[in-house]
């Protein structure tokens, strides 16, 4: 009956610590996950970005190249060019 009861109070302890971790992640490591996003991290889109937004983020993520930055720049300024393509291709 002992085994039983204390089988039990692990369950509750575990579940409880469970509930714990998650509230962390939630608090926590989710907003450090946005560092790797930098529209999320200056909250709008590339295209909306003021040249002091782009200094402000050369400042967070740096000059080096590759970065999570500069791929963010290749790939919506292709699309730019990919998107006018086809408009002249019409």
């Amino acid at each position: 009956m002992k085994s039983l009861f204390l089988v039990k109070a692990a369950d509750e302890l575990v579940e409880l610590k469970m509930k714990a971790v998650d509230i962390l992640i939630d608090e926590l490591v989710e907003p450090i996950a946005d560092v790797g996003n930098p529209e999320k991290l200056i909250k709008k889109p590339f295209e909306q970005w003021t040249p002091e937004d782009l200094a402000l983020m050369v400042k967070i993520y740096g000059q080096k190249e590759p970065s999570i930055l500069s791929d963010l720049i290749f790939r919506r300024k292709y699309e730019q060019v990919k998107q006018l393509e086809e408009e002249t291709n019409l």
